[in-house]
């Protein structure tokens, strides 16, 4: 993820670019900034926030809509 956002190539064409193989393109979710870490250092090119991971980890609850989108937003944030 790091070298995703920090690359040569802009953010979008990199992801673009990895679309685009014809390999598959495997993105393990991670619920936070630590989780979305030990994913890039597990050698990922990319990264997804999953739902279900920030609801169960901000109120212990699984996804069934609780947070609204601005929480989401803030948890993408940080």
């Amino acid at each position: 993820m790091g070298e995703l956002l920090s690359g040569p190539t802009a953010p979008r064409a990199r992801l673009r670019e990895l679309l685009a193989a014809d390999a598959p393109l495997v993105a393990p979710g991670a619920y936070d900034a630590l989780s979305a870490r030990l994913v890039e250092q597990a050698g990922f090119d990319v990264v997804y926030m999953t739902g279900f991971g920030t609801t169960a980890s901000l109120i212990g609850r699984p996804d069934v809509g609780l947070l609204s989108s601005t929480e989401m937003i803030d948890n993408a944030r940080r």
